[in-house]
């Protein structure tokens, strides 16, 4: 993968403290409008947004070229698709601001985001990410709609505050790592010392990749949740990115990918939970296949091809998950 450069325009050459980053891909414009206008409206100013457009089918740099005109605003293109992860990654590798905001093209931020996310920062130094509490806009019919009602309710027994990272991880075991309580990119404020030490994105990931993320920064770190106010809304929508992989069942391959990772790095007791976890979350894998089998309802290519690869690649632990699930 190249580095990616493009159209630019707005290039800002004053330090700052945030880098906001954009990353975009077919845009719906008046999304993408509201999005920025939510950034502009920030109380908190020093900050520098780069829209980073992954060779869109359409012309994103026309939707965003009256926002230009803030020296603070830069776009770019790649010349070629990048995909998720490799996008976000580009975004991290242009820029150099002290921490890292992420801003997706169809959310909302509160004019308080940055700043209160900021106060926390700076007035806690070991914190090394920030998650803020925010809305969730439905707009329409979306696969996703149920997971991310199960989102809000799981951050209803989040308490505001400073969390230790070992500690929230082994919390997010307990629930077989679902649902993603750190939040998605555009409610987390992150320094960049720590996203540089915890590595990129994996972009070969097309679901999980944030909480994959976030499960690495856990461990080499503190953990905030600002629950003390609304800090924007993460809109859920049909056409919507993480709607596009649910329907084609990425999110089960993304999430038992991510146990398989995690085990490499723990030892001794976490590694005995993440173990626990990861069965128990293959059983109810394999519950919920067979429920839905045996009522009639449809499977995915997509999710029937990921199920037989897993199984392909741990027989043993498929068939010791098997036998515990027609015996229990």
């Amino acid at each position: 993968m190249g580095t990616a450069e493009g159209p630019q325009s707005g290039h800002s050459t004053v330090p700052h403290q945030i880098d906001v980053l954009i990353p975009t891909y077919n845009p719906k414009r008046e999304h993408l409008i509201e999005t920025l206008e939510s950034l502009l409206a920030q109380k908190y100013t020093d900050w520098h947004a780069l829209i980073h457009d992954d060779c869109s089918d359409i012309d994103t740099e026309s939707i965003v070229k009256p926002f230009l005109k803030d020296p603070r605003i830069t776009f770019k293109k790649s010349p070629v698709r990048l995909g998720i992860g490799g996008n976000w990654n580009a975004g991290l590798k242009a820029t150099t601001g002290r921490f890292v905001a992420y801003l997706f093209q169809d959310d909302l931020w509160s004019p308080e985001h940055l700043s209160h996310a900021m106060d926390i920062l700076e007035e806690n130094p070991p914190i090394g990410f920030v998650s803020m509490a925010h809305s969730y806009l439905f707009d329409g019919h979306s696969p996703s709609t149920e997971y991310y009602e199960r989102v809000q309710a799981a951050m209803k027994n989040v308490k505001h505050g400073p969390h230790s990272g070992m500690e929230m991880l082994r919390r997010m075991l307990e629930c077989e790592l679902t649902p993603n309580v750190i939040g998605e990119p555009s409610f987390v404020v992150i320094r960049r010392y720590i996203i540089d030490a915890a590595g990129p994105f994996l972009e070969d990931m097309p679901q999980a990749l944030d909480m994959e993320e976030w499960l690495r920064v856990l461990r080499i770190s503190k953990w905030y949740y600002a629950a003390d106010g609304e800090f924007g809304s993460f809109r859920v929508h049909g056409g919507g990115t993480s709607a596009v992989n649910q329907e084609a069942g990425y999110g089960l391959s993304d999430r038992l990918r991510c146990f398989q990772i995690l085990l490499q790095g723990l030892r001794g007791e976490d590694r005995r939970l993440a173990l626990q976890s990861r069965d128990r979350a293959v059983q109810k894998m394999i519950a919920k296949f067979f429920t839905r089998v045996g009522g009639g309802g449809a499977v995915s290519g997509t999710s029937r091809n990921n199920l037989i690869a897993y199984c392909l690649r741990h027989p043993l632990l498929m068939t010791r998950c098997f036998l515990q699930y027609v015996f229990s």
